[in-house]
């Protein structure tokens, strides 16, 4: 008998959970406009924690990408503890931009696979301090024209962004 009344309390208190949840999250989003990622919001690495939960680059990401409304995220932090960018994603013959947030000290390893996952680079990444961002340019110029991951495991936390080898440097 009194599992019988329980169990339709806890669902109807779990129903009610949700609709909150859904309801702040439709007031940071933008639900009427299209997200548009073809619009340039620039190489700087300046993240933000948007009130989606999704941590953004920038300002401009969160508001434009993301489709936020202006003002729902938190400058200067990240959402998790690190993040990782890569610019451009679409390579040539320059280096690479990589920035790695530290959100608490640690370390981290960075790997780059190619597309049939054979280690290209290995790299090693260190903070002893809060909310710190470390860049690097990352060796791009001798890799081969193609699909590349690269692969960021902080404190058993992965994180992945996918690049391309465009164009290759003739001598």
């Amino acid at each position: 008998m009194r599992i019988a009344f329980f169990i339709p309390v806890l669902l109807a208190f779990l129903l009610c959970q949700e609709i909150q949840a859904q309801q702040s999250f439709s007031f940071c989003k933008d639900t009427t406009r299209i997200p548009d990622t073809f619009i340039n919001c620039g190489r700087d690495y300046d993240p933000v924690c948007g009130c989606d939960n999704v941590t953004y680059r920038n300002e401009c990401a969160a508001e434009i990408w993301g489709g936020l409304f202006n003002g729902s995220w938190s400058s200067g932090t990240i959402c998790g503890n690190f993040d990782i960018d890569f610019f451009p994603t679409a390579v040539t013959y320059f280096l690479g931009q990589f920035s790695i947030f530290f959100k608490v000290p640690g370390s981290a390893t960075g790997y780059i696979y190619d597309a049939f996952g054979k280690l290209k680079n290995l790299q090693f990444y260190h903070s002893g301090s809060s909310n710190h961002v470390e860049t690097r340019e990352l060796p791009v110029q001798n890799l081969d024209l193609g699909i590349y991951v690269l692969f960021v495991v902080m404190n058993g936390e992965p994180k992945y962004i996918k690049f391309a080898k465009v164009t290759q440097f003739d001598r």
